[in-house]
């Protein structure tokens, strides 16, 4: 058995163990789990005898961890925050349309079961990735996460590129040249977060994870992506603390220019067409166009959806063209409407809007109540722009049931969390000094002047 099996065996079942004691390794395991996704790695073929389900095992290890741990979990008096309780509302409308759709099939069971877990693992993160210390280890992980996607396409072999575009890298999520893009868009100003850093190492390795990934959204040539960055890249100016702004404009900068100086002819080639006409414009993109008119049809005949995972079933129905049978929605919202009906439609925006409202609050509630807001100012400023890339990028692309884009829906609970007990820390600390500072006046009165 290679070494880098055995020493990715020792990692999991060592982390799953100490999750019990420590719910925050469990939340960093599964989400290395959910990147490296190891079942699709050469070093995990070894592995397939044990019939591990990695993910089911450590996310049962990190339920149990948090059961045990609830007394010393910071996550407030409430339970639920208002975007967990949109969360559940949309899976409940899941299983409602699943139920009162066409039929039952395979694709629906694969993704009520994939959108259980993904709820359930949000649900425990929100509950334990509450601290500053927590939300900067957050960050941490996400730089390694990016170097780890980077570096994998940086070693990509020739077969793992399709029609110039890289695929089958990292997990399921992102294993298509879109997915992974997108996705590491969404990482990359978590990235910059760690950039901001004194330390060196810290730097350094961020320097790499940002060129790195850089270079793999270059090779994945999605266009999708490209209009989303570029999105995010100009509504980033605008979003990001004033005192800031110099920065991030000297980042964008360096990020254009190295874009610039990694790309090829293929990715301008394909970036180009975003902007050719209807008689130029290429097959994928105007059969996008008669698979939205033919959703369109689909929600009209089935206001309360077709049913979840069966989208694919029934758009070549409403088509003449009997090439777009089976074919994806290529837009998230469509996808989320036609599969879950109007309802759903509706509760996934307003949980869209409640994750950006909860952001646009704190950002004004760390100005104002923190002493040291400069931490919690740029993970809303990044969490912003994370969910800016998965919505701009859902125009085009499916990403309804993506993890990742969930991920990020569900992390300004998170924040909201690491803010709240923040602002009771720092009260709970000049509490202590005001203490001190009277018993000191009472020994040497005069000495201190009243605060």
């Amino acid at each position: 058995m290679p070494l880098r099996s055995i020493a990715f065996l020792a990692y999991f079942f060592g982390s799953s163990v100490f999750t019990l004691a420590v719910p925050m390794i469990g939340v960093i395991c599964y989400i290395v789990l959910y990147h490296v996704f190891p079942q699709t790695t050469w070093w995990g073929a070894p592995l397939e005898f044990l019939g591990i389900r990695y993910s089911f095992v450590c996310g049962l290890c990190l339920a149990i961890g948090t059961i045990l741990n609830m007394n010393r979990l910071q996550f407030g008096r409430r339970m639920l925050h208002p975007i967990e309780w949109m969360c559940l509302i949309v899976f409940l409308i899941m299983i409602f349309s699943s139920a009162a759709g066409l039929f039952w099939s395979d694709r629906t069971e694969f993704f009520l079961d994939k959108m259980a877990k993904v709820f359930l693992f949000t649900f425990l993160m929100s509950h334990v990735v509450v601290t500053r210390h927590r939300m900067w280890q957050f960050v941490i992980l996400m730089t390694l996460m990016t170097l780890y996607l980077g570096h994998e396409a940086k070693i990509a072999p020739p077969s793992a590129f399709n029609s110039n575009r890289l695929d089958g890298i990292g997990g399921p999520d992102f294993r298509e040249s879109a997915g992974l893009a997108i996705h590491l868009f969404a990482l990359l100003p978590f990235v910059a977060i760690a950039f901001r850093q004194k330390q060196l190492w810290i730097k350094l390795v961020a320097f790499f994870a940002a060129a790195y990934g850089l270079n793999a959204i270059l090779l994945c040539r999605a266009r999708s992506a490209f209009i989303a960055g570029i999105v995010a890249g100009v509504l980033a100016i605008w979003y990001i603390p004033r005192r800031h702004r110099r920065w991030v404009v000297v980042v964008l900068a360096c990020g254009a220019f190295g874009g610039i100086f990694l790309s090829d002819n293929w990715f301008w080639e394909r970036m180009v067409t975003i902007f050719s006409s209807a008689e130029e414009r290429d097959k994928s993109a105007s059969s996008r166009l008669v698979i939205w008119q033919g959703a369109w049809e689909i929600l009209k005949d089935h206001p309360l959806g077709v049913g979840v995972g069966h989208f694919r079933y029934v758009i070549g129905k409403y088509t003449e063209e009997p090439d777009l049978a089976n074919r994806d929605a290529h837009n998230s919202f469509i996808l989320c409407a036609t599969e879950t009906g109007v309802p759903g439609l509706i509760a996934y925006v307003a949980t869209l809007a409640v994750a950006w409202g909860t952001l646009s609050r704190l950002s004004r509630k760390v100005r104002k109540r923190l002493a040291d807001p400069d931490l919690f100012e740029m993970l809303v400023f990044a969490n912003r722009l994370s969910l800016l890339v998965y919505a701009v990028a859902g125009l085009f692309v499916s990403r309804f049931y993506t993890e990742g884009a969930w991920l990020f829906i569900v992390l300004p609970a998170c924040i909201d969390r690491a803010v709240e007990n923040e602002i009771r820390a720092e009260a709970k600390q000049e509490l202590i000094l005001r203490s001190r500072l009277e018993r000191a006046d009472l020994l040497l009165p005069g000495a201190y002047p009243a605060t």
